[in-house]
């Protein structure tokens, strides 16, 4: 029993570790808004967070963000307690140790879409993992960022990516960008 404690301990403490902040920080990655809410703006109409809560909401209103992307399989009714009517939610669940191309394209579709009302706000529990690997995968198929400057945001942008998800690190890979560009022109022709 003693040995299970400590392997248990050990999977904890692995599981949290994350990785170190790039510093200095590039200029062209994600710049800080709000700190303690993990709320970066991606590019001029993309933002990233983890779950927003009421104090967030001015933030979010000043980047005119109308469009909220929850990836979370849990909590998907949240939002619609803090946003008004003026935002559309959009729920593209992902599954942390289970992601699939299809769901990132869907997110990424979703994001596409959102930008033609205006600021688009994609979030998971702690904005770190899942909203990382659409956000690594935005800036490879929209932005035309080479597959590791992506990977080197997305792990060392103070986000704290956490370093047991190595399938999200496998995932941006030629393959996995293939794969999701492949599923995002799917959901484009309507198929």
């Amino acid at each position: 029993m003693k040995h299970f404690a400590v392997f248990l301990l050990a999977l904890h403490l692995i599981a949290c570790a994350t990785y170190p902040a790039t510093k200095p920080r590039p200029e062209h990655w994600a710049s800080l808004i709000k700190a303690d809410a993990n709320f970066y703006q991606v590019d001029e109409g993309v933002y990233r967070s983890e779950m927003p809560i009421h104090d967030d909401i001015s933030h979010m209103n000043a980047q005119n963000i109308k469009t909220v992307i929850n990836l979370q399989y849990k909590n998907q009714d949240k939002d619609a307690k803090i946003f008004d009517n003026s935002v559309t939610l959009i729920n593209e669940p992902i599954l942390t140790w289970h992601v699939r191309p299809a769901q990132i394209a869907r997110a990424l579709y979703a994001i596409e879409q959102g930008r033609e009302q205006g600021g688009v706000l994609v979030h998971c529990y702690h904005g770190a993992d899942r909203t990382g690997i659409v956000i690594a995968m935005y800036r490879v198929i929209y932005q035309g960022w080479d597959i590791e400057s992506a990977r080197t945001e997305m792990k060392g942008g103070g986000y704290d990516f956490h370093k047991i998800w190595k399938n999200l690190d496998r995932m941006l890979s030629p393959i996995g960008v293939a794969q999701v560009r492949a599923e995002l022109d799917k959901i484009r022709a309507g198929n």
